[in-house]
Protein backbone atom coordinates (compact mmCIF):
# COMPACT_ATOMS: atom_id res chain seq x y z
CA UNK A 1 0.00 0.00 0.00
CA UNK A 2 1.05 3.56 -0.66
CA UNK A 3 1.26 5.91 2.27
CA UNK A 4 0.82 9.69 2.28
CA UNK A 5 4.49 10.57 1.66
CA UNK A 6 4.65 8.33 -1.45
CA UNK A 7 1.54 9.92 -2.93
CA UNK A 8 2.92 13.42 -2.31
CA UNK A 9 6.17 12.50 -4.01
CA UNK A 10 4.40 11.09 -7.01
CA UNK A 11 2.26 14.24 -7.22
CA UNK A 12 5.41 16.36 -7.15
CA UNK A 13 6.89 14.27 -9.95
CA UNK A 14 3.74 14.70 -11.99
CA UNK A 15 3.74 18.45 -11.38
CA UNK A 16 7.32 18.70 -12.72
CA UNK A 17 6.23 17.09 -15.99
CA UNK A 18 3.65 19.80 -16.70
CA UNK A 19 4.87 22.22 -19.34
CA UNK A 20 3.34 25.66 -19.60
CA UNK A 21 3.29 27.36 -22.96
CA UNK A 22 2.87 31.08 -23.28
CA UNK A 23 0.15 32.04 -25.70
CA UNK A 24 0.51 35.40 -27.39
CA UNK A 25 -2.64 37.23 -28.42
CA UNK A 26 -3.50 37.44 -32.08
CA UNK A 27 -2.54 40.56 -33.99
CA UNK A 28 -5.09 43.31 -33.95
CA UNK A 29 -6.81 42.16 -30.76
CA UNK A 30 -6.50 44.54 -27.84
CA UNK A 31 -7.13 43.50 -24.27
CA UNK A 32 -9.58 45.72 -22.46
CA UNK A 33 -8.49 44.38 -19.09
CA UNK A 34 -4.88 45.52 -18.89
CA UNK A 35 -2.42 47.27 -21.16
CA UNK A 36 0.60 45.38 -22.46
CA UNK A 37 3.57 46.35 -24.49
CA UNK A 38 3.45 45.69 -28.20
CA UNK A 39 4.88 42.49 -29.65
CA UNK A 40 8.05 44.14 -30.95
CA UNK A 41 8.93 45.58 -27.53
CA UNK A 42 7.96 49.21 -28.03
CA UNK A 43 5.62 50.73 -25.52
CA UNK A 44 2.06 51.53 -26.57
CA UNK A 45 1.08 55.02 -25.57
CA UNK A 46 -2.18 55.25 -23.70
CA UNK A 47 -5.01 56.81 -25.64
CA UNK A 48 -6.71 59.68 -23.92
CA UNK A 49 -10.47 59.45 -23.93
CA UNK A 50 -12.60 62.49 -23.35
CA UNK A 51 -15.43 61.81 -21.00
CA UNK A 52 -18.39 64.01 -20.40
CA UNK A 53 -18.81 64.96 -16.79
CA UNK A 54 -22.57 65.24 -17.00
CA UNK A 55 -24.80 62.43 -18.08
CA UNK A 56 -28.52 62.70 -18.51
CA UNK A 57 -30.80 59.73 -18.18
CA UNK A 58 -34.40 60.20 -19.13
CA UNK A 59 -37.07 57.70 -18.31
CA UNK A 60 -40.26 57.80 -20.27
CA UNK A 61 -43.30 55.57 -19.84
CA UNK A 62 -44.71 54.08 -23.00
CA UNK A 63 -47.95 55.72 -24.02
CA UNK A 64 -49.72 52.60 -25.21
CA UNK A 65 -49.81 50.75 -21.90
CA UNK A 66 -52.57 48.22 -21.37
CA UNK A 67 -54.78 48.48 -18.34
CA UNK A 68 -55.00 45.25 -16.38
CA UNK A 69 -58.69 45.75 -15.63
CA UNK A 70 -59.58 46.12 -19.30
CA UNK A 71 -57.69 43.02 -20.38
CA UNK A 72 -58.68 40.88 -17.38
CA UNK A 73 -62.42 41.19 -18.00
CA UNK A 74 -62.45 38.90 -21.02
CA UNK A 75 -60.41 36.20 -19.35
CA UNK A 76 -62.58 36.30 -16.23
CA UNK A 77 -65.72 35.90 -18.32
CA UNK A 78 -64.11 33.02 -20.21
CA UNK A 79 -63.17 31.33 -16.92
CA UNK A 80 -66.75 31.60 -15.62
CA UNK A 81 -68.15 30.23 -18.89
CA UNK A 82 -65.72 27.31 -18.80
CA UNK A 83 -66.72 26.50 -15.21
CA UNK A 84 -70.41 26.55 -16.11
CA UNK A 85 -69.79 24.39 -19.19
CA UNK A 86 -67.84 21.89 -17.07
CA UNK A 87 -70.68 21.63 -14.56
CA UNK A 88 -73.27 21.11 -17.32
CA UNK A 89 -71.16 18.46 -19.05
CA UNK A 90 -70.59 16.64 -15.76
CA UNK A 91 -74.25 16.72 -14.71
CA UNK A 92 -75.41 15.86 -18.23
CA UNK A 93 -73.02 12.93 -18.51
CA UNK A 94 -74.09 11.54 -15.15
CA UNK A 95 -77.76 11.96 -16.08
CA UNK A 96 -77.21 10.11 -19.38
CA UNK A 97 -75.39 7.31 -17.57
CA UNK A 98 -78.19 6.95 -15.04
CA UNK A 99 -80.85 7.07 -17.77
CA UNK A 100 -79.33 4.48 -20.11
CA UNK A 101 -76.92 2.65 -17.80
CA UNK A 102 -77.12 1.05 -14.36
CA UNK A 103 -79.93 2.84 -12.53
CA UNK A 104 -79.31 0.96 -9.26
CA UNK A 105 -75.64 1.89 -8.95
CA UNK A 106 -74.35 3.99 -6.03
CA UNK A 107 -73.48 6.82 -8.42
CA UNK A 108 -77.04 7.05 -9.71
CA UNK A 109 -78.68 6.88 -6.27
CA UNK A 110 -76.37 9.62 -4.93
CA UNK A 111 -76.95 11.66 -8.08
CA UNK A 112 -80.73 11.34 -7.71
CA UNK A 113 -80.60 12.41 -4.05
CA UNK A 114 -78.38 15.40 -4.87
CA UNK A 115 -80.56 16.45 -7.81
CA UNK A 116 -83.68 16.27 -5.62
CA UNK A 117 -81.99 18.38 -2.94
CA UNK A 118 -80.70 21.07 -5.33
CA UNK A 119 -83.93 21.12 -7.36
CA UNK A 120 -86.01 21.75 -4.20
CA UNK A 121 -83.54 24.47 -3.11
CA UNK A 122 -83.92 26.20 -6.47
CA UNK A 123 -87.73 25.92 -6.31
CA UNK A 124 -87.76 27.43 -2.82
CA UNK A 125 -85.52 30.29 -3.96
CA UNK A 126 -87.80 31.03 -6.91
CA UNK A 127 -90.84 31.03 -4.61
CA UNK A 128 -89.13 33.48 -2.23
CA UNK A 129 -88.27 35.76 -5.15
CA UNK A 130 -91.90 35.67 -6.30
CA UNK A 131 -93.01 36.53 -2.79
CA UNK A 132 -90.66 39.52 -2.56
CA UNK A 133 -91.32 40.74 -6.10
CA UNK A 134 -95.08 40.22 -6.24
CA UNK A 135 -97.08 43.49 -6.08
CA UNK A 136 -99.67 42.14 -3.61
CA UNK A 137 -97.32 41.52 -0.67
Amino acid sequence: MMDLSDSLTSLDDLAKKIQIEEITPAEGLVSILKRRGSLDGTEILPVTVKRETKRRVRFQEPEDTLDQDEEGGGSCLLLVLLCIATVFISVGGTALYCTFGDVDSNVCTDFAKNMDFYFTQIQQGIEELRHWLSPGS
